[in-house]
């Protein structure tokens, strides 16, 4: 179970890095087909499915930014599904938000997949 918890933490960080870094296909690669996102600003309006996923990742305005990924908690449900919780500090040049995401991810072909991630703003 350790392993699976590890897994799903570096996947968490991993996205924060490859959102950084402007890795449209990365990121994309990290959903199922019909997996979920929706930012932390706009936790009503989620994007479904990888392709519309890749297309908002890459057009969005590029902007220098690091997101800080804490307390992160797996909850496993079985050996091939996870909920996770964990906070974001995001860092940007004129502001600092501070939100969570909640997870759903899954075991295909080896690698944790996003299912849904579903950000909302603390402040």
């Amino acid at each position: 179970m350790i392993e699976i918890e590890w897994a799903v933490k570096k996947q968490i960080q991993c996205f924060a890095m490859l959102n950084d870094a402007h890795d449209h296909d990365g990121l994309a690669a990290m959903f199922t087909d019909d997996g979920s996102f929706a930012r932390p600003s706009d936790p009503g309006t989620p994007i479904i499915g990888k392709e519309p996923l890749r297309a908002f990742f890459r057009d969005r305005p590029k902007r220098t930014t690091r997101h800080v990924m804490s307390n992160i908690m797996v909850e496993i449900l079985s050996e091939t599904e996870v909920r996770a919780h964990s906070y974001v500090l995001l860092y940007m040049s004129d502001k600092v938000m501070v939100g969570d995401f909640l997870d759903r991810l899954v075991l295909q072909d080896g690698c944790w997949l996003f299912t849904e991630r579903r950000g909302t703003l603390a402040f």
